[in-house]
């Protein structure tokens, strides 16, 4: 039986302070693009840890390496500024459709929050 997922409120101040600063960034970047944003991961079941896992959904991705270097350019200041790693993937959503059973993905959007 999977843990019960928290809520983002559970989160720690700074958590939800760096989470929000980079939802904001994102949406600034991506706009109509982005789809969705998933922490996943310990935090998103509630455990003790000193990362913040996240999966970024993006419409139209040509090239993930590029999109890898724009978002670290939002995380990286805010890694800094709030003393927390945030990992980052960037996934394209057509891509997340034909893979979403696949463990990884599932594992991901059952136990992930939505931000």
């Amino acid at each position: 039986m999977n843990p019960p997922k928290v809520s983002k409120e559970a989160l720690t101040a700074s958590d939800r302070q760096a989470l929000d600063s980079l939802v904001a960034q994102l949406r600034k970047l991506y706009a109509e693009r982005l789809k969705q944003i998933i922490l996943y991961g310990h935090k998103s079941r509630g455990e003790r840890g000193s990362d913040l896992d996240i999966l970024v959904v993006i419409e139209g991705i040509t090239d993930r390496f590029v999109e890898m270097s724009r978002i670290h350019r939002i995380t990286g200041p805010i890694t800094v500024d709030e003393d927390i790693l945030i990992t980052a993937i960037p996934v394209d959503a057509a891509y997340l459709e034909t893979q979403r059973a696949t463990s990884f993905f599932a594992a991901i959007l059952q136990d992930g929050i939505t931000l």
